[in-house]
């Protein structure tokens, strides 16, 4: 028997079985798990028995996921100096001309515009970053995850149009998973800690960061909540609202 190649194989067995335990543990191979028909039934019962409305489809899967590391963009000077020529002043936040008034506002930017612009090309972002929310807004989206305070909306007013733009940088992912509450331990969690709602007319996973005003920090997992007009977070692990 050739004890060498079999001490190698051995090894090579044990080492395979090793990494095999670590990425399971650490939850690296994501769990397909989902809401059942049956659950969403008997929520919809519940719901509708306590007077409340649910107006939106509901989410089934079950998310496995960690923090994200996210910078926040503060300066915003490739977009003044597209619009304005070269800043001056870098610490300089308003600026006119003769077609943009621009404001920038703990880290958002007011853009007023004499006439409407395609957004994407404005502010040169990929239009395969955002997605089309639920109010006609742009939501910023990594990885497939909306990142719900990174956005802009586009609003008419007057002869003008008025762009608040938004931009947070994502960075990586926490290595270790962890299994978050569904949409409906979400929607149940939010009537126990809000009383009064009477219609859940949105909900969507994704990820918040709940001090917009720091440079960099981690967006927690959450479910976002429209209900009766008015916009919850709900935490994706510790179900308590943000």
């Amino acid at each position: 028997m050739n004890w060498a190649k079999a001490k190698t194989t051995a090894i090579v067995v044990f080492l395979l079985i090793f990494v095999f335990l670590v990425i399971k543990y650490l939850n690296l191979f994501p769990k397909e798990e989902s809401l059942t028909a049956e659950q969403i039934n008997m929520a919809k019962s519940i719901l509708s028995q306590n007077s409340i409305k649910l107006s939106c489809p509901i989410d089934r899967k079950i998310y496995y996921v960690s923090k994200l590391g996210v910078a926040v963009e503060s300066r915003y000077d490739n977009i003044v100096t597209k619009l304005f020529g070269k800043r001056v002043d870098r610490y300089q936040n308003e600026f006119e001309s003769s077609i943009y008034h621009l404001k920038i506002v703990n880290q958002t930017l007011f853009l007023e515009s004499k006439y409407y612009q395609d957004p994407f090309e404005l502010f040169d972002i990929k239009r395969s970053d955002y997605i089309k929310d639920y109010d006609g807004s742009y939501i910023q989206v990594y990885r497939g995850y909306p990142i719900f305070d990174g956005r802009f909306t586009i609003k008419k007013q007057g002869n003008n149009t008025l762009y608040i733009f938004t931009k947070v940088n994502p960075r990586r992912f926490e290595i270790k998973r962890t299994r978050a509450i569904s949409a409906l331990e979400a929607i149940f969690n939010l009537l126990n800690q809000q009383r009064g709602i009477k219609e859940i007319q949105n909900i969507k996973f994704g990820f918040y960061l709940k001090d917009f005003n720091v440079i960099q920090g981690q967006a927690i997992p959450v479910w976002r909540i429209v209900a009766d007009g008015s916009v919850y977070y709900i935490n994706g692990f510790t179900g308590m609202l943000e």
